[in-house]
């Protein structure tokens, strides 16, 4: 498994209109991450749907994207939900190459297609949203982490949640730790340290840090400057609620150490 992956748009599996390019970051059961870049006048595939949701985040320049009859702008760190059969279409009418992480959720593995052409723009009153991050919602967490939401139960996004997780010099995640459900990190500012099993990584912007379920890790600020990062959550966990008796913990802490290796080869 490769916990640590560039954006290269060097390696770009998909292509289309006046250097429109799109790398296949990630894709599993849970979800496919795909980078997308978007020069100036560059448009994607036209009017289409997905049998998944498709969440996206904007890392630089301006999106304009039609989502059933209705035009939106989406600029650096705002984000937009699709819900699955929601028509939609992206283009780039600003001077600036826009760049946006797409996570279709849950992922196709192959076995249907990851998109069909419409010529209706009918949404159906399905609930799809352009969301800026708030200063407001912003939360704090043990070991000075900050998390600000920005897709998930709100907008009724069932398969994946996103959130800008903030980590000012000298901050810490929780300590080690696994979670039932996949999660990832893409660096958008300053240095991520990430401890991956017994493996320690430093992580700078623009690479995707993938955490399969089951799969102890922890972060931290690695750098001098204040650090952010996009969390990709697929598929959410159920809320803990005090009123929810069967709420289960998002982390569950684990303790590793390395041991001698013992395997024997018979002669």
């Amino acid at each position: 498994m490769q916990y640590v992956r560039p954006v290269d748009f060097d390696s770009a599996e998909i292509t289309g209109d006046k250097d429109y390019q799109g790398k296949i970051l990630y894709s599993g059961e849970t979800c496919a991450l795909i980078a997308t870049r978007v020069p100036p006048g560059a448009r994607g595939p036209e009017n289409h749907v997905h049998p998944s949701d498709q969440l996206y985040f904007v890392t630089h320049g301006e999106a304009t994207i039609k989502l059933g009859k209705d035009e939106h702008k989406a600029a650096a760190d705002s984000a937009i939900f699709i819900p699955a059969g929601v028509p939609h279409h992206n283009w780039n009418e600003g001077d600036e190459t826009e760049v946006h992480l797409e996570v279709i959720a849950p992922g196709s593995a192959g076995i249907r297609p990851m998109l069909t052409f419409a010529e209706s723009d009918d949404a159906h009153d399905l609930p799809y949203a352009v969301v800026k991050p708030s200063v407001d919602q912003t939360m704090s967490l043990e070991g000075g982490m900050t998390v600000t939401p920005l897709v998930g139960p709100e907008q009724d996004s069932k398969n994946a949640l996103i959130y800008i997780g903030g980590l000012p010099a000298g901050a810490a995640g929780p300590s080690l730790h696994t979670h039932k459900f996949d999660q990832f990190y893409l660096v958008l500012e300053g240095l991520l340290g990430v401890q991956v099993g017994l493996t320690e990584f430093t992580v700078g912007p623009q690479h995707l840090v993938v955490l399969p379920a089951g799969v102890p890790h922890r972060q931290w600020n690695a750098g001098a400057d204040a650090e952010r990062h996009l969390t990709i959550i697929a598929p959410p966990p159920p809320e803990l609620t005090e009123t929810d008796a069967d709420g289960e913990p998002w982390d569950f802490s684990v303790e590793l150490r390395a041991v001698e290796h013992t395997t024997r080869v018979a002669p």
